[in-house]
Formats: C-alpha cells, structure tokens, sequence
C-alpha cells in the first residue's frame, strides 16, 4: 500500500506540474497574441503608407479576429485549472460559439484578401477603381457579421450543452450537423487554395510576357507594381499555410477525442494538448510573418518599438522622430 500510494502521489505531482507548465505556456501565448496583433493595428492606423493599401483593411480584420481569440484564452485556461468548464452550462454558447467564430472569421478574411490579390494580378490597372479602403471595410465589417452570428448560433443549436440541445439533435443528427460544420470550415480552405493557384498561375503567365518598343516607358512601373502585388500574394499565402498547419491537427484531435469519450490514452491527452499549443501559435504569428516579409511593416513595428521607449508618436510616416522617412523599398 504504501508503494502505491508513493506511485499516486508522484503521478498526481507529474500531473499537476504538466498541467502548470501547459497553462502557463497558453498564458503566455495569449499575451503574445494581444501584443503582436496591437501592434499590427497601431501600425496600420499611424503609417500612412500602410493606411492607404486597401489589402490592409482585411489584415486589420485578421488582426482583430485574432485579439479577441487571444483575450478569450485566459478564460478557457482558467476554467480547465480550476475544473469548472463542463459545469457551467454557459460554456459553448457565451465561449466556444465566439471562439469557433474568430477561426471562420480568419478563414473568409484570408478568402477576401485572396480575391483581392487576384484582382491586382489580373486586373491592376482597374484594381484601384474596384477595390478601395472603403469597400474593403463595408466587406470585413459584413464579414464579422455574417460568421459571428452564424457560427455563434450554430454552436449553440449543436453544442453538448444548453437546452433544446437533444431536440435539435433530433431534427438535425450529428452526422448531418458534422458534415454541415466541415463545409463551413472548409469551402473557404478549399477557394483559399484554388484562387492562390490561379494566382500563382497568372504571375508566371505574366513573368514570361516580353515587353515591345511601345511599352518600354512604363516597363519599370509595372515591374514595381509586380514586385508589390507579388511580395503581398507569397505573404498572405504564407499566413494561409501556416494556419493550416497550426488549426488542421487540433480540429483532427477534436473529433477523434468525442468519438473516444472517457478512454484517451496518456500519449493522446499530451499530443492534444500540444496540438492546442500549436493552434493558439497561429494568432501571434501573423505579425512575426508581416514584419519578416513586408519592410513597410517591420519598419512601422520597429518605429513603434522604439517609440514605446523614448519620446512618442509624433508623426505619421515616421512615428517616432517627426521626419518623414521614406521607405523605398515596397516590400
């Protein structure tokens, strides 16, 4: 007896510091998400040059969906510390609708900029004409309508939780219910893929045209506009990617978890809890993949930095000194 209960309490303080380490690392997630996606608002609202690139209203949109998921995590964190989370019959309508909200909200942002960026390959003569700052903000503005409302509603019609929930099981099955909830995760994912492929297409298609005599004036700005469009597509594909990677496995996990109930084995539990990690990576590395791949936002990131430090926000363009600095280089 007094081996195994030795055995118990060596497993119950293993378990308990896994736990704090795992809260703790989530914690810390959290305050990177909320830094860095306050960051990439200050940036965008005192950089004119950011400011005025319509592209950059859907980005502020990401930006948001990806704060409120990062002020949402304490909240989840400290119900599952102190146990309480399945008890509060709250929890998938006032938490988990919101929350499953900002990953759709993510994906048909990342949709709209994707059709964006076709435009200014396809069409960029015309691309100022048809998309300006003020449709991209009637656009982003329905779109936090649409998914908050219909996601929200969604995860609490289906939601193990609340009452009516077995009656609407009833009306609508799991399968049925399951198979509704993939087409709305995943036909953005799917028209995400599609559009960056056409695009990709139309920049190489674009890449081997031969430029005349009588277009030898306007070669070198249309290779700028080129060298623009073409460094914001491999950016916003790039947070595309990296969101797969980061969402796919925990969404995986998930289903696999509810179809083993009670019977996880430990390895499952730790590579679940890894996968969540992995998921809440997403929203704070938007801004690491903006400053790394556009020099307009790392050097708005870097003048805000430095701001923080010494006299302030004084100026626009270069924010921190009042002279206005010019950033050559577009990308």
């Amino acid at each position: 007896m007094a081996i195994n209960e030795t055995t118990d309490v060596t497993q119950n303080t293993t378990s308990t510091l896994y736990d704090n380490v795992f809260n703790g690392i989530v914690y810390l997630e959290a305050l990177l998400i909320i830094t860095g996606n306050t960051l990439t608002f200050v940036a965008v609202k005192q950089t004119k040059k950011l400011r005025e690139i319509p592209t950059n209203v859907f980005i502020l949109g990401l930006a948001a969906s990806d704060g409120v998921i990062g002020l949402m995590t304490p909240i989840f964190i400290t119900l599952r510390f102190l146990k309480i989370e399945d008890a509060w019959s709250g929890t998938v309508c006032v938490l988990y609708g919101p929350h499953f909200s900002m990953f759709w909200i993510s994906l048909l942002t990342l949709l709209a900029i994707a059709v964006d960026r076709y435009i200014a390959v396809v069409q960029p003569l015309s691309y100022r004409q048809r998309i300006t700052t003020k449709r991209a903000k009637i656009i982003s503005v329905a779109i936090w309508i649409v998914a908050f409302s219909l996601i929200t509603s969604l995860t609490c019609l289906f939601g193990s939780f609340g009452v009516g929930s077995t009656a609407v099981r009833i009306v609508f099955p799991k399968q049925v219910s399951m198979f509704f909830l993939q087409i709305i995760i995943f036909g953005p994912v799917l028209g995400n893929i599609i559009i960056y492929i056409c695009i990709y297409i139309n920049l190489k298609k674009k890449q081997s045209v031969v430029f005349d005599g009588t277009r030898a004036n306007s070669e070198g700005t249309h290779r700028s506009t080129s060298r623009t469009t073409k460094a914001y597509v491999n950016m916003m594909a790039l947070v595309l990617v990296y969101l797969l990677i980061a969402c796919v496995p925990n969404y995986i996990l998930q289903a696999v978890s509810k179809q083993l109930q009670t019977s996880k084995p430990e390895w499952f539990v730790y590579i679940s809890n890894l996968s969540v990690i992995l998921f809440y990576s997403n929203s704070f590395m938007n801004p690491v993949i903006y400053s790394w791949k556009n020099r307009n936002f790392h050097q708005a990131y870097k003048n805000i930095l430095l701001c923080n430090r010494s006299s302030g926000i004084r100026s626009e363009d270069s924010i921190c000194d009042g002279s206005r600095t010019e950033n050559r280089s577009t990308v």
